[in-house]
């Protein structure tokens, strides 16, 4: 378990790695900025997928909005609000960072801003959704901050009309438990429970990739406590690519991540090369 003051040690070394210098928005002007950033990021020019006046009314309720810069640019943002008191939770609803600027530690400066602003507020868990067909979100959300997917969520948000999304909006609800150190930093303290050799490959599959990267069914889930499910290395490409291919891994995914979810299982881990790791749920993380 982390202390308060070892999560605002974890979020200014991650901004200092990222070179940038953090800052909670709240000004019609910045919260703009935020906006049309959103916007330039999910490609809606004329409508952002968060417009400034809703960021107003969200961080007057209690949200924050936390804003990455660099050279006095703005080159990431996330949002965040918090679940009913009783959760302890908070919610978070958007993050983005600048393409001229991703792979550079922005996003987990600005997940661990929001972690040690949620942990000062009292919450110790975090929820967010993400396309689970993204390998890249994936790896960033359970490897590198720990999240565990527990809620698969069919055509979340029905079709929306931006440069980025699939038409079907599919979603992997995650958890994070704001409390526990980071998988890296576990993992080289030697604490109990961090990550040990990795065994994925004896693992059964519920979903493998084939000929022609189609996708194809495995294992039923409930024959093992542990099973490992395949995603592709760039579904993006595929889309603009092979929009029938894409299509049936949207519905293979579907099908083999949310029965297993269904059955009691928890997305824990992604492993090398492309594989979600589902783990039986025997207690409440």
């Amino acid at each position: 378990m982390i202390t308060q003051d070892e999560a605002e040690q974890d979020a200014a070394a991650a901004a200092a790695r990222a070179s940038v210098v953090m800052a909670e928005l709240d000004t019609v002007e910045g919260l703009r900025g935020a906006a049309d950033l959103f916007s330039r990021i999910w490609e809606t020019p004329s409508v952002p997928p968060m417009p400034h006046d809703v960021l107003r009314s969200l961080v007057h309720a209690g949200g924050r909005v936390h804003a990455a810069f660099r050279d006095e640019h703005l080159v990431g943002a996330a949002v965040a609000v918090f679940s009913a008191p009783a959760d302890a939770a908070c919610y978070s609803l958007i993050a983005g960072v600048s393409p001229a600027a991703e792979s550079r530690g922005i996003g987990l400066a600005l997940k661990l801003a929001q972690r040690a602003w949620a942990l000062r507020a009292g919450a110790t868990r975090m929820v967010w959704t993400f396309d689970p067909l993204l390998r890249r979100n994936a790896r960033f959300n359970m490897t590198r901050l720990g999240a565990v997917g527990t809620e698969y969520l069919v055509d979340f948000y029905g079709e929306v009309t931006d440069g980025v999304n699939d038409p079907e909006t599919d979603r992997l609800a995650v958890t994070w438990n704001l409390l526990e150190p980071l998988p890296a930093l576990a993992a080289r303290s030697g604490l109990p429970g961090s990550p040990g050799p990795d065994a994925v490959g004896e693992l059964p599959a519920i979903l493998a990739s084939g000929p022609g990267d189609e996708p194809v069914a495995g294992t039923v889930p409930g024959m093992s406590a542990r099973l490992r499910c395949w995603i592709p290395a760039d579904i993006l490409t595929i889309r603009r690519t092979d929009h029938a291919l894409a299509r049936r891994w949207r519905v293979a995914v579907r099908t083999a991540l949310g029965d297993a979810i269904a059955e009691g299982y928890q997305v824990t881990g992604v492993s090398d090369p492309g594989w979600y790791v589902l783990e039986k749920a025997q207690v409440k993380r």
